[in-house]
């Protein structure tokens, strides 16, 4: 009898890895990008802005894997990256998940989604200043478990190496280079409370906290609150309103500490089961800026607005257009003013992985 179970495990042992390995899928995603800028040409041409190719699925009954790698346009050169690699778990502990490797860090709502997928093309002042263009990615481990209270909070906690900050758009330190061993490695929180309203729809908040000291003691504090609401009608979302508001600290050895502010808010309706329309409203200040030349605090607002309309054909196809006024202001100065139209196509190839609300 024992010979006959052993014989049974042995034979269905490959027929396990088999069918997980059908459990497999992946996707490639194109990002297509024209911006028409108002004030200077020299960047108005049709970009391809990236290229993905991603894997994801089980790797057993207890472990699920994503890979994901990426080329993007840099000053007219394609850069091939692995954008995300990691192994995790939801089935070892109850209520709870954990990955590590190579992913976007588990805070607000534009860093934890890739690009194509955002409701408007471009990111706002706050998101480009203080995540880079499109969000910090780093290798750590990350954990969430969802509280055993009535009300939905789920906590998630990271940490990371640290030894770079930023994406592959933010052309300093935070670049493509291994960079440099941190004081402090970067680490963060993320607090999402998560509440059912039936047919009037559902809303998401969460409050963030992120920090690092780099190699050369500059310290980063992020303060921040993400909050996004639907209302959906099948598969139709008929109303989304999404925002996020950061404050960011930064002092180090011989500098004097700066104080920021920056918020967007972006709501959108649907016009039909394939058109949207939406616009997004967008703030930033330097808290403690001062004048160059009296020393003394000057007042500054960096305020635009960005009407877009979107044509989903399909959920494997977007066609989006996008106009925005950015207007900066400083105390005692003339008002600089950016206009720019932008066109966007972007195509899904495959299964895309499932996006949290």
């Amino acid at each position: 009898m024992r010979s006959l179970v052993l014989i049974l495990l042995l034979a269905s042992a490959p027929h396990a890895h088999a069918q997980i390995l059908q459990n497999m899928q992946s996707a490639a995603a194109l990002d297509f990008v024209a911006p028409l800028h108002f004030e200077d040409s020299t960047e108005n041409k049709l970009d391809v802005r990236s290229a993905e190719l991603i894997f994801f699925g089980p790797l057993d009954p207890t472990f699920d894997a994503t890979l994901n790698f990426a080329a993007h346009n840099e000053e007219g050169e394609f850069v091939a990256e692995v954008h995300e690699a990691y192994v995790g778990s939801s089935k070892l502990i109850p209520n709870s998940r954990f990955r590590a490797g190579k992913f976007f860090l588990g805070v607000g709502k534009l860093n934890q989604t890739h690009r194509h997928d955002w409701a408007f093309v471009s990111a706002p002042r706050v998101q480009s200043d203080f995540f880079g263009e499109e969000g910090v990615a780093d290798t750590g481990a990350e954990f969430s478990t969802l509280l055993p209270t009535e009300a939905y909070w789920d906590i998630t906690v990271g940490v990371t190496n640290g030894y770079t900050y930023g994406s592959h758009d933010h052309h300093d330190e935070h670049g493509h280079g291994e960079g440099e061993k941190p004081h402090v490695p970067t680490h963060y929180l993320h607090a999402v409370n998560f509440v059912d309203m039936g047919e009037s729809g559902a809303l998401q908040w969460g409050a963030n906290y992120l920090g690092r000291t780099d190699a050369e003691e500059l310290k980063t504090q992020l303060y921040g609150f993400d909050f996004v609401f639907k209302k959906t009608e099948g598969k139709t979302t008929r109303l989304l309103v999404q925002s996020e508001l950061w404050y960011r600290n930064q002092s180090g050895p011989g500098l004097e500490t700066t104080e920021e502010i920056g918020a967007y808010v972006f709501p959108q309706t649907a016009l039909s089961e394939r058109l949207f329309l939406g616009l997004r409203m967008d703030l930033f200040s330097e808290l403690n800026r001062t004048s160059v030349s009296d020393g003394s605090r000057q007042g500054n607002l960096n305020y635009a607005v960005a009407p877009t309309l979107t044509f989903k054909n399909s959920e494997f196809s977007l066609l989006r257009v996008a106009y925005t006024y950015d207007n900066q202001t400083y105390q005692g100065e003339s008002d600089t003013i950016n206009q720019k139209l932008e066109f966007q196509w972007v195509a899904i190839l495959g299964a895309h992985p499932a996006h949290s609300f």
